[in-house]
């Protein structure tokens, strides 16, 4: 026994895997000692002091600094032990948390710089149409059980004076009346269809009173266009901040779109053939 045990210590890989053994515990555990260790330094401090005055406009007295060191020291020791843990792994709310905060670097890498005067008027020109007060009606409506009964109450309605007409038709759930509505509007509210037959200029306008029925996603109705606004065009100089701000994030729009872009064209996606049970 003495022999081998003689011979083992004579032999060099022995020692080569004892030392081996010896500086692999060595490392992990001054790994371990650097896991466990929190530095707590100046540029953390102004941090946390920055994020405190971002809240209540005023800087922490020495008491309220100490409990913001304190509960930064508490919440890294559990965000350290969760991941020890596992916990952050698959877990959908850290995912979306953490997706979320790339897409803030993502908005905030490069803001764009505001054009002269000329290149926002040439935007201006450009998008013209989505400045323009649209087309707006204000309208009111009776409202019927089905297409028979709205036929029935149009001659009914055409006989009788205008402010009676809201004695007429089947209760309904939402305004009897609108004012100043777009197509857009109406079409959120009624339906697609409905609202393009109000605006198509023929079928509802001020000079033709009550027709129909007309069809919306509720049912039937009878419909009274009161006042129709034609299209008004914008002007530049009065929508001049509004069109900074919309080329502002027109641009980071874009910037993000090829920002996206760029970290997609960095992976490789695989994928997996299902194969047939």
């Amino acid at each position: 026994m003495k022999q081998k045990l003689g011979s083992l210590l004579r032999d060099r890989l022995v020692w080569f895997v004892a030392l081996g053994l010896g500086l692999f515990a060595i490392d992990y555990a001054s790994e371990r000692r650097l896991e466990n260790r929190i530095l707590i330094d100046l540029p953390l401090v102004e941090k946390l002091v920055a994020q405190w005055e971002g809240q209540t406009k005023r800087r922490p007295n020495a008491q309220e600094l100490d409990a913001l060191v304190e509960g930064y020291i508490r919440e890294e020791i559990l965000v350290r032990e969760a991941r020890r843990l596992g916990l952050d792994d698959e877990d959908v709310i850290i995912r979306r948390r953490l997706a979320q905060k790339v897409e803030f670097f993502l908005d905030e890498n490069n803001p764009p710089e505001l054009p002269d005067k000329a290149g926002l008027q040439k935007w201006f020109e450009q998008n013209r149409a989505a400045y323009d007060t649209p087309v707006k009606l204000t309208w009111r409506h009776i409202y019927a059980s089905d297409e028979a009964e709205a036929r029935a109450l149009l001659t009914r309605v055409q006989g009788m004076e205008a402010k009676n007409w809201r004695s007429l038709g089947q209760p309904f759930m939402l305004n009897r009346a609108y004012t100043s509505q777009d197509q857009l509007e109406m079409s959120q509210i009624m339906g697609a269809d409905f609202a393009a037959t109000m605006f198509d200029g023929k079928t509802a306008t001020p000079a033709n009173g009550w027709v129909g029925p007309v069809r919306s996603a509720y049912g039937w109705h009878l419909v009274a266009v009161d006042t129709r606004y034609e299209i008004r065009a914008a002007r530049f100089e009065a929508i001049a901040e509004k069109l900074a701000r919309d080329w502002a994030n027109e641009q980071a729009r874009v910037a993000k779109l090829e920002a996206w872009r760029e970290l997609r064209a960095g992976y490789e996606i695989e994928l997996v053939p299902v194969e047939a049970p």
